[in-house]
């Protein structure tokens, strides 16, 4: 699978980009710009990992130039009407439609590409993390970083439910993990997961 991640300056989010026959965009962060520029034959489907103002902002402008469809977890959508920190960022919430609500252990197939949605709650009581158990490829949005880091628990979140989900990344296979924010982890991913796992428990009680 390739993937480009097109975004991720300063505090906004990374966006990535799978080439597969349905293109699809793992978040948006907050400038479509960038992603626009970025997009080589359209865009079929915007995969949003959580409802934070960082990772969806872009959405209505990519929408709007490309007609792709939003896809996101049935409890973050539900808070898509709230702030989503956009105050954080002295901004206003951007409207848009969600197309898709995604559940717990859903595939969602891009033509050549199946991702596994994985309900990973913690950073958002909808936040996800995506699959693909060919290529190994994990996508975090905010739940798991590079260097053993995990995503933060007070905007809404819930340090139980952070380690739950962290615990469940663990006991997949994975070759290479594509965070919200920093750099993507290439080598020894498992292990990186495992030792934001085990930072986590330390550190949230």
């Amino acid at each position: 699978m390739r993937v480009k991640n097109v975004n991720g300056i300063s505090y906004d989010s990374n966006a990535y980009l799978i080439d597969a026959k349905r293109k699809t965009l793992v978040d948006a962060g907050m400038d479509p710009g960038r992603v626009l520029q970025n997009l080589d034959g359209g865009l079929d489907l915007i995969l949003l990992t959580h409802c934070h103002f960082d990772h969806i902002g872009a959405v209505p402008g990519i929408v709007k130039a490309t007609g792709a469809k939003v896809a996101i977890h049935e409890e973050d959508a539900a808070l898509l009407h709230n702030d989503n920190a956009a105050a954080m960022f002295n901004a206003r919430r951007p409207e848009f439609g969600v197309d898709i609500v995604l559940s717990d252990g859903e595939d969602v197939d891009l033509g050549d590409v199946i991702l596994k949605v994985i309900h990973t709650p913690g950073h958002t009581p909808g936040s996800i993390c995506l699959y693909d158990k060919e290529s190994k490829v994990l996508f975090t949005g905010d739940t798991v970083f590079e260097g053993g880091s995990f995503g933060r628990t007070d905007i809404g979140g819930d340090p139980e439910a952070m380690i739950r989900s962290l615990e469940t990344l663990t006991k997949l296979d994975v070759s290479a993990l594509y965070p919200g924010h920093g750099g993507a982890v290439l080598r020894k991913a498992k292990e990186s997961i495992l030792a934001s796992y085990n930072n986590a428990k330390q550190m949230l009680f």
